[in-house]
């Protein structure tokens, strides 16, 4: 990878997070027109206070929409790099409930 493209991927996660509040909210709307009583959390370094810019964000979606259909909406809602999106049914959230500080968006 070319140094002009690391500066341009450092320069995107740095926007991001300093408008995290923002990108979450754009997340929130995308997947409550989806599912209206889906649940968005962050979990991860992010959602513990120990990150740093080069760290992915790492979000739980919870909901009975096929993953497919969140993250293409997602996509075509600008939610890229560097979030990482796992969607999981209610049941199956259960798995990160366990094993993560899970924070509700």
């Amino acid at each position: 990878m070319s140094h002009k493209i690391l500066v341009q991927t450092a320069l995107k996660k740095k926007e991001v997070f300093k408008n995290l509040a923002a990108y979450l909210g754009i997340v929130k709307d995308t997947v409550h027109k989806l599912d209206p009583k889906a649940e968005v959390y962050l979990f991860g370094s992010v959602a513990e206070k120990n990150y740093n810019y080069s760290s992915d964000i790492d979000l739980l979606i919870i909901t009975k929409v096929p993953p497919a259909e969140v993250h293409l909406e997602l996509w075509k809602a600008g939610i890229k790099d560097p979030f990482e999106i796992h969607v999981q049914t209610p049941e199956k959230a259960e798995f990160y409930r366990m094993r993560a500080t899970l924070v509700r968006v």
